[in-house]
């Protein structure tokens, strides 16, 4: 298995300024849904989600919403922000996102992957092959099987940062501006 080290790392999505992806020539943004954009149990997605997802379109980007979650909680969370989704994606299994970007014709170089989970999130993007964006988590709530989860990622959070491998979105930002 490759290494499992994300593109870069920020606090929280919404600290990402929007011009770091425009500058990065992405056109996708694939992005978790549980603690990566808003809490677990949040059935409508929190303003602050809602505006960040308007002003990556206006920017011309693409969001899309990669979830493990249900169809029914992703739907409504994506229409309410006029987003495109996919749910059950199994992460860290590509299969379903490999899927959908080749369906769509959508290439790895186009995209970036952003999650809270290394296991997960940061796992699959590395089997895509896609760049990715590793945050920490928004809210101490989650579900039992995220909680279990956490454990695996805190280890492999704690090696990253022990290398220095978890390099600040803005560092990179820097060098590419």
């Amino acid at each position: 298995m490759k290494q499992i080290v994300p593109f870069a790392w920020s606090i929280n999505l919404f600290d990402i300024d929007i011009d770091f992806f425009v500058k990065l020539k992405v056109k996708y943004l694939f992005i978790d849904l549980d603690n990566t954009l808003d809490c677990f149990d949040s059935k409508i997605p929190s303003k602050k989600s809602k505006d960040y997802l308007d002003k990556l379109k206006e920017s011309g980007l693409i969001p899309i919403i990669v979830s493990n979650n249900n169809q029914k909680r992703v739907k409504l969370y994506a229409d309410v922000c006029g987003v495109r989704y996919l749910y059950r994606c199994k992460k860290p299994s590509a299969k379903k996102i490999k899927k959908f970007m080749e369906k769509e014709n959508i290439n790895k170089n186009d995209v970036i992957m952003i999650g809270d989970q290394v296991m997960t999130d940061i796992r699959c993007a590395t089997k895509l092959g896609v760049k990715s964006i590793l945050l920490e988590k928004l809210w101490p709530n989650e579900q039992l099987i995220t909680k279990l989860l956490r454990w695996l990622d805190y280890i492999k959070r704690s090696r990253l940062r022990r290398n220095n491998l978890l390099i600040n979105w803005r560092e990179i930002y820097g060098r590419i501006k």
